[in-house]
């Protein structure tokens, strides 16, 4: 990671001018006695462009697989595929080789044609998975390669996209058919199996007719009944996430429905939403309490454009105990190189923010209490990872030092983002017998101090 070392002071002198210019340090104190959600993972979705066949980033596609993974910190990815996969027509495959232009493919892709007309008879030649095996071989497989280098497991999230009417799979069957025949592609072609299926990709729009009819939550729990079903004859163990709404408001009347159906809430794990409409904090509690009565997850898995800053992140953490966090497709976590800055990628500017949170929180870890005596200045958010080792973060509205209480003994790195920059502190901190260790951010941004 390329980081901007403006500040040329160590941490304790740059903690020291900090209590000078700003005063007494904010005091945080760690609970570990207190415990939330335990985090699946910070996903981003493996989207396809424009031109698979030349897509513009190839140059620097390698760069940013890197980066992705050892700067951003992102260990989960949506892998989509869309209802069109059922169909014989080919049009994907042309499509990919460059043969028609993305209008055209746009037109079709959702297009879906019925393999036969019995549900429980997968008919092959009915199905055509070549965008799903690009994504998978073009991002999935890289990634995975990369995570399992540093130690750690991709996790997959395989969402089904269908911005048109159901039509056939409507039928509970002839949907589970279509997650069938997936998983088995998957694990035949690639031994690779999803850890979760996301329902329906944003079944609260009507985006390619205003006038169709549209996915209910009554609808949603049948399928995943039905597909819970075939999958378990098939040895496989299902996870559903749901309903994945472009407006929050619309998360719990969904699920309700869902739930409504008996035996749908048996495998649904994680409660997920998009933050398009109506992110009020009072949602996100109902929502928070919907799935601990239930005992799920939350995630909010898509908000893009930049808009999904760490103000966001900060409060679905600790509002909505959030689990899984999605804020871009993955090769838009960077800028590509342009005319007047052409060495490498830039991370996009909320990006630069978010990984304090990304990079070292990791899949497994649990977010533990954490206490501050600045509330709306200072604001932490504090986890402990699977291997023992503490991070807190803190979200800050302005400059100044902080002490922080209750850390277990060792060595911490000390990171943050800034407006003028981002700082990777060379010089780790040593908190004192008591556990108390005092450091600083120098103006408004995140600070990180994660455990060695």
């Amino acid at each position: 990671m390329v980081l901007k070392r403006y500040w040329l002071f160590s941490t304790a002198v740059l903690s020291f001018i900090a209590s000078t210019v700003f005063g007494q340090a904010a005091e945080i104190v760690l609970d570990p006695e207190t415990t939330f959600q335990t985090m699946s993972g910070w996903e981003a979705t493996a989207d396809l462009p424009d031109n698979p066949a030349a897509p513009v980033w190839a140059p620097y596609r390698q760069e940013m697989l890197d980066r992705v993974v050892t700067e951003v910190g992102i260990n989960r990815l949506r892998l989509e595929i869309r209802s069109g996969a059922e169909s014989s027509t080919g049009v994907i495959r042309k499509h990919i080789a460059g043969e028609i232009t993305f209008d055209q493919w746009e037109a079709t892709r959702y297009k879906k044609d019925n393999d036969n007309d019995d549900p429980f008879n997968i008919n092959w030649n009915g199905f055509d998975f070549a965008e799903l095996d690009w994504h998978i071989e073009n991002t999935i497989l890289p990634i995975r390669k990369r995570m399992a280098a540093q130690g750690e497991t991709l996790i997959v999230n395989l969402c089904y996209v269908n911005f048109s009417e159901p039509g056939f799979h409507a039928n509970a069957d002839e949907y589970a058919e279509f997650v069938l025949a997936t998983y088995l592609h998957m694990q035949e072609k690639y031994g690779l199996v999803p850890d979760m299926w996301e329902v329906i990709l944003e079944p609260d729009i009507r985006k390619a007719n205003p006038k169709a009819d549209r996915w209910s939550g009554e609808m949603m729990g049948h399928a995943m009944v039905a597909t819970a079903a075939r999958l378990r004859d098939h040895g496989f163990d299902p996870s559903f996430v749901a309903p994945s709404v472009t407006n929050i408001k619309n998360t719990l009347p969904f699920a309700k429905a869902i739930a409504s159906v008996p035996g749908a809430l048996e495998d649904f794990d994680e409660l997920s939403y998009h933050r398009y409409w109506s992110g009020w904090p009072e949602i996100l509690a109902q929502i928070s309490d919907f799935a601990d009565q239930h005992d799920m997850r939350v995630s909010m898995l898509e908000w893009w454009f930049g808009k999904a800053t760490h103000e966001i992140l900060h409060e679905d953490l600790t509002i909505g105990n959030n689990s899984a966090w999605q804020g871009r497709v993955a090769r838009g976590l960077h800028q590509p190189p342009s005319f007047w800055q052409t060495k490498g990628l830039r991370l996009q500017p909320e990006v630069r923010y978010n990984l304090q949170y990304f990079r070292h929180v990791r899949h497994g870890a649990i977010r533990i209490g954490a206490i501050t005596d600045r509330p709306g200045i200072f604001d932490p958010v504090a986890f402990i990872n699977t291997d023992g080792r503490y991070t807190v973060v803190v979200k800050s509205s302005q400059g100044g030092p902080i002490s922080v209480t209750g850390l277990p003994p060792g060595k911490y790195n000390v990171s943050y983002a800034v407006k003028a920059g981002s700082v990777e502190e060379s010089t780790p901190v040593i908190p004192k017998d008591d556990g108390h260790l005092t450091t600083a951010i120098p103006a408004a941004g995140v600070l990180t101090i994660a455990a060695q």
